[in-house]
Order: C-alpha cells, then structure tokens, then sequence
C-alpha cells in the first residue's frame, strides 16, 4: 500500500473501529414496566368497559364556540347475579375555583344519581350482566361560566342489593 493511501485510509479505518468499540462498550437501557388487572367477582361488579382512564384526571374540555363545557362519558360493564345494583354519590359532585364552583349532574344507566342510595340496574338487567355509560355533566349556571380553572372530584359506590 502506498504512503498516499495509507495517509488518506488511516483515519478512516480508526474511524470505524472506534465507531465499532463504542457501540460494544454501550450501556444498556432498561425500563420498568407497571402491572396492575383487577379480577371482578363473578356474582357481582360494576367496573368501566376501559379502566386505563380511572386515576387519571379527566379533561371536560371547554367549547369556545357554544360556551359549554362538554360532558365525560364513559362505559362501565356489570352484573349481579342474586339482585339490582344501587348507586350512590358519596358527596355533592362539584368542580371549583378560587372564586366559583360549577355543579355537576351524574347518571349511570339513564338514572340521575345524588347523595342517597337508589336503583340504578334492576336486577332482570343485572342477572345477565350488560354495559351502560356514566356521564358527568357540568350545569351551566344561568350567567354562564366564569372564567378560572375547575378540579374536583366525582365519588361514586355501587352496592348489590339482594332481592329475596
């Protein structure tokens, strides 16, 4: 080989197996990987169709043009193979501000639920099991909404009620 090539192929071999030793001597990646399933009771359960969304805060996204807040909807699965299923609120669903509140509406299979335990899949329904939605509802106060960002929480139970 003559000294040209040497002198112009030289950087380029060390080039190589420098690229070549560092993709050796990489460290590697690893990652952490969470798991979590829940197993329902084969009697009784009301659990969301999709539980990828329940821990997680949910946007009730503002609409510019209607002045509306939009509602969250969300599919629960069920049954209860001995009675209906109750729901209950375990508080007044509101979201608020620094300075104001907005009130909530909360049904589950059509059924307007608040504070005191009710009926809410009547148990010929439950016996089969089924699907319905959830549906958290902003009530728009008669000025309208006020500016300002809302949290809160909506807690809700659902009981088996025996049917004897």
């Amino acid at each position: 080989m003559s000294f040209l090539k040497k002198t112009v192929l030289a950087p380029f071999a060390f080039a190589a197996v420098a690229f070549s030793v560092q993709a050796v001597a990489a460290d590697p990646v690893s990652h952490t990987i969470q798991l979590e399933t829940t197993v329902p009771e084969a009697d009784f359960y009301v659990m969301p169709t999709d539980s990828t969304w329940i821990g997680n805060t949910q946007v009730l996204p503002y609409n510019m043009a209607t002045g509306n807040i939009n509602s969250l909807i969300k599919a629960f699965d069920y049954k209860h193979s001995a009675g209906a299923i109750s729901g209950t609120l375990l508080s007044t669903p509101v979201i608020t501000s620094d300075s104001d509140s907005i009130s909530l509406g909360v049904k589950f299979n059509s059924v307007a639920l608040n504070t005191t335990s009710q009926e809410v899949v009547t148990a010929a329904a439950a016996a089969s099991s089924g699907s319905t939605s959830l549906v958290i509802e902003p009530i728009k106060p008669a000025a309208g909404y006020k500016p300002g960002k809302y949290t809160g929480n909506v807690q809700v139970s659902f009981d088996a009620v025996v049917t004897p």
